[in-house]
């Protein structure tokens, strides 16, 4: 009779770390699935996504400080030293987002890049200071 119990114990001893093995993995794999947006990233959730590590976390918040939200896969290439277009569509792939908060765009639906500047449109000067320019222009 003791053997029996003995059995029956280990039994269900080895039925609870099963289960307890499978929630384990169950919300490892729930955690990582969870996006990671490079706009809004603290360090550590950067570095959570594979193929970023500590060095590249500090310099994509770096640029994100100095030159304001990244809009696009091909912005965050082109403004972070180090990071190809390759390396973005895996860390993509990974879990990494890129999208600018609904706040933080400007009216309208420009960008903080095209509403601001000396020039109201591409390729056309503001009317603000055409007075400025009819009289003759003087180069130095």
């Amino acid at each position: 009779m003791t053997q029996y119990i003995t059995y029956k114990a280990v039994q269900g001893f080895i039925k609870a770390i099963t289960l307890s093995t499978a929630i384990l993995v169950g919300g490892l794999s729930i955690a990582a699935a969870e996006p990671v947006n490079v706009n809004t990233a603290t360090q550590s959730e950067l570095e959570s996504i594979k193929g970023i590590g500590p060095a590249k976390a500090k310099t994509i918040i770096a640029e994100r400080l100095d030159g304001g939200h990244f809009q696009d896969a091909n912005d965050l290439q082109k403004r972070v030293r180090g990071i190809g277009m390759k390396s973005v569509e895996k860390m993509v792939d990974n879990g990494l987002t890129i999208e600018a908060p609904s706040s933080f765009r400007e009216p309208n639906g420009k960008t903080q890049k095209e509403g601001s500047g000396r020039r109201g449109s591409r390729g056309q000067a503001s009317t603000r200071h055409q007075s400025e320019r009819a009289g003759p222009s003087r180069r130095n």
